[in-house]
Formats: structure tokens, sequence, C-alpha cells
């Protein structure tokens, strides 16, 4: 989008009151966002034959209940859920039994991976801290509802993962925009408020220092680690992602460029042209072979 487009869609959404949003449906709006100020519809969702396919449509009407945080007068995020499924499908194809997410958010990735028949977990923040990232109600089972922890992902020790899992390694440690709230990719601002208050030096010390520790203690944990997290040149990713392959020295390190139109899905921001890479960390390649259909090895 165009600088002047955007500093447009800026000043009507400012102009336009609630109440007269409200009265316009919402595929509506979508639209008028996509011919009028060019902004990705709806939510830098795609259209492709895998989101056509009667499998996921039966997933995204039984994930419902994860767009109920969204207010009455805006689309559901559509992008987030065509992510959930193609990262769960990938895994599925792959042969994964187990995943582990650092940043579960809400937990519609792990809605998608338990509908796919792989066991789950993860950790996130505080609700304090990130109280967008509620958990629906009775959407999962007291077993998956205690692997869900509230433990910071730099202080996530192996103790955590021994007190909730039978089994250990976990197949695959994944995120999915969970390391870009610290990655300076912006042109301004944080998504994360703990991040977002932090001095520069601090959220430098945890992206450069903390994080390829944090991994390099717990690589005993996972078989495989997965993250879909900005590219290489965006805010100093790459060097990030290096630090970390120093660290996990018997881990391969790949790094993967989504093909068009999947770099739009994984996109960052309608605002911003930045997408995301996959940094993988694999001790069985065979994890990443179905990746080929829709990425590139750099």
């Amino acid at each position: 989008m165009t600088s002047g487009k955007a500093r447009a869609g800026e000043l009507l959404r400012r102009c336009v009151p609630a109440w007269l949003k409200a009265c316009v449906p919402v595929r509506l709006r979508a639209w008028a966002r996509l011919k009028l100020l060019g902004e990705p519809w709806p939510d830098l969702a795609i259209r492709h034959p895998l989101f056509r396919a009667a499998d996921y449509k039966a997933l995204r009407k039984a994930a419902t209940p994860f767009d109920q945080f969204r207010k009455p007068y805006k689309p559901p995020i559509e992008r987030g859920h065509q992510a959930s499924y193609f990262v769960s499908r990938w895994f599925a194809e792959a042969g994964v039994k187990s995943a582990f997410h650092a940043g579960y958010s809400n937990g519609r990735y792990l809605f998608y991976l338990l509908r796919k028949g792989i066991d789950c977990g993860g950790t996130d923040l505080e609700l304090t801290e990130a109280p967008e990232n509620e958990v629906p109600a009775s959407v999962f089972e007291d077993r998956v509802l205690r692997r869900l922890l509230r433990v910071d992902f730099f202080e996530l020790g192996v103790d955590h993962l021994r007190s909730t899992w039978a089994e250990l390694p976990i197949d695959v440690l994944f995120t999915e925009a969970t390391f870009e709230t610290l990655v300076p990719w912006r042109r301004q601002g944080f998504t994360v408020l703990k991040y977002r208050t932090a001095q520069p030096e601090v959220r430098q010390g945890l992206l450069y220092e903390r994080l390829p520790a944090r991994l390099g203690a717990l690589r005993e944990c996972f078989r495989n680690m997965v993250f879909i997290e900005p590219e290489p040149t965006a805010g100093g990713a790459g060097e990030v992602f290096e630090r970390c392959a120093r660290r996990l020295p018997d881990f391969e390190y790949s790094i993967w460029r989504f093909r068009p139109p999947f770099d739009q899905l994984f996109r960052l921001s309608p605002w911003e042209r930045t997408v995301q890479a996959v940094y993988a960390y694999t001790q069985d390649s065979a994890r990443l072979a179905p990746l080929r259909a829709y990425c590139d090895r750099l």
C-alpha cells in the first residue's frame, strides 16, 4: 500500500463512528478495504485451493470459538485460521506426533493440531501481560489445559516440560510470529506491552543472548525446532537465528522462503512489506519435506 493510501485509510478509520461501521456487513467492509485502500482481504488471508478443500472448511467451522474476541463490526481474522491449518497440515504430513507451541496466544494453533491428531501443548505470557491471549472456555480437554503453561518462554525450563509431558523429547518446538514481538522490524512500536516499554538493550539481550541460551538449555527436550519469524533482513532477525544455530550444533540449520501466495499469508502486517521465513533446526530432515511444495530453501 502506498503511503498516501495508508494515510487515507487511517483518516477514514478515525472519522467513521463505530455505530456506522456496525451497520455495514463485515464482508462489504472487507471488500471496501480491498478496493478503496488496497488492504489485503481479509486480514492477509489468501485465496488458494488448499483453503477450498472440505477438510479446511470443516475445521474452520469448528474453530469459530476463536473468533469471539473480535468486535461485532470487525471481520473474523481469516489469516490466522489459514496459517494454523497450513502448519498443522504440514506437521501431519511430515509424521509429527507431538508439538509444543511457544506463544500459543488464544490456543487456535493447538486446536488445529489436535484435530490433525497431533498431541500438543505450549507456553505463553501471563494473562496480566497479554490479556488478549485468553483461551476460549470449554475448547480443550483438561489434559491439554494442563499443558498450556503461563511461563514466559525465556523462563521455561526442563522441569516445566517433565512435569506436564509423560514422554520427552517432543517432536517439534515451533513458533509463528512469537519472537517478532521483540524484533524491531516495524517503523515504530512493538505488539506486546512488556516489550514495548522495555529499554532497547533489554530487548536486544533477550534476542541475542537469552534466546540462543534458552534453546541450548532445552535442546534435549525437542527433536526439531521450527520458527516462523521475520525474514533474515528484517530487524536483524537473520543474525539472531544464526546465533541460535551456534548453540544447536547437533541440529541441521536451514532457512526457507515462502513462495506466492503464501508469502502474503505469512506477512506480518497489512501496512508493512515484511514477510516471515521458516528457520528450522532439525534432527530429522524429513519433517521439512512437505514445505518444498510452498517454500524455497535459501
